[in-house]
């Protein structure tokens, strides 16, 4: 029995469902959050019974990204450090990416930041046509992390990832499909028969080949990702000591917009 918090778990016909479920923070990424993903993950890449994995949200979102309020307690308290929450994350990262079985990324409401990051290192991603993503890292003074420098990149090019990672827009499950970000998107009343039948052909599929498939995609498209998870986790570390991060985190709770000064 796995000690999960903050994530629920269970098999059902050969496939694994992993749901974040911290609907009080749009299940945003906490260090148990991410270490309860973990250990799902690797069961399910491990477990003889589990072919096919699906990630999903609770209570209508898929993941708000990062946690605003632990922040926020880092601004006041003066005491920011990054690194072993990105540490966290960036192992969920890492686990979705070296699971031996396929993974379907079942996205509805939001998905922001870091949820898009773990959207990205699926296989196989579907998502409400009017779910909404957004790269939320600008509007508070980061970097993105947990890999997406690297992944969004090899997913939709530099022009694309420019644009949305620096203007930070929020953008449609159905436009996330055009550009190549996510592998398809359908109505609300169509999603859960979509990722269904999917699972269902992967969980039916010939594991082995699956597991050495996403071995063979990985170094092809990510060998260089231990240096870029180094290099986001340097830059995340001397950007929340900056006065602009700050500002962000307490314009978000004023709810105004921030007023950067580049420092």
């Amino acid at each position: 029995e796995m000690e999960l918090k903050y994530v629920d778990f269970e098999v059902r016909d050969g496939i694994g469902f992993i749901t974040m479920n911290n609907p009080e923070k749009m299940n945003a990424f906490t260090v148990e959050g991410a270490q309860s993903l973990v250990r799902c993950l690797e069961h399910c890449s491990d477990s003889g019974e589990i072919r096919a994995v699906v990630i999903r949200g609770a209570n209508g979102n898929f993941c708000g990204g990062g946690d605003i309020k632990g922040m926020k307690y880092k601004v006041d308290n003066d005491c920011c450090e990054t690194r072993p929450g990105l540490r966290a994350n960036n192992a969920v990262i890492k686990a979705a990416l070296n699971c031996e079985k396929p993974i379907v990324a079942w996205i509805e409401g939001a998905c922001a930041g870091g949820g898009v990051s773990l959207a990205l290192a699926c296989d196989i991603t579907v998502a409400q046509e009017d779910s909404k993503f957004v790269f939320a890292f600008v509007n508070i003074g980061f970097v993105p992390d947990m890999g997406s420098n690297l992944l969004l990149a090899r997913a939709v090019g530099k022009v694309k990832a420019a644009e949305l990672v620096m203007l930070g827009n929020r953008f449609t499950g159905r436009e996330a499909a055009e550009w190549g970000l996510i592998t398809r998107a359908v109505p609300a009343e169509a999603l859960e028969a979509e990722v269904m039948k999917l699972a269902g052909k992967l969980a039916a599929g010939p594991t082995m080949a699956y597991a050495r498939m996403k071995k063979l995609m990985n170094r092809v498209q990510y060998e260089n990702l231990e240096n870029i998870m180094a290099n986001e986790g340097e830059y995340q570390q001397q950007l929340c000591k900056s006065a602009d991060h700050a500002e962000a985190i307490h314009a978000f709770f004023e709810k105004r917009r921030p007023a950067f000064q580049g420092k």
